[in-house]
């Protein structure tokens, strides 16, 4: 199968709006952000993952090895 870096953009892009809603669902306590399946996540905090950061936050680890970095900023 030949690489087709649109289509994958694009499910590179549902996968982040999926992240993106169901992050914000549970936040909200929406009793449907529980289907988003959050017991296939691995959460470490910056530090315990060991990005090299002042910062606060997340990394979220998929079962298919994609990472995501959550930064927790104040802005007032």
């Amino acid at each position: 199968m030949m690489y087709d870096e649109e289509m994958y953009d694009e499910e590179l892009e549902f996968a982040d709006e999926i992240l993106q809603n169901g992050l914000r669902d549970l936040i909200l306590g929406d009793p449907d952000s529980l289907k988003t399946g959050w017991e296939n996540l691995r959460v470490n905090t910056f530090e315990e993952a060991g990005v090299m950061t002042c910062d606060k936050g997340l990394v979220i680890s998929l079962p298919n090895g994609t990472e995501y970095q959550l930064s927790i900023i104040r802005s007032r």
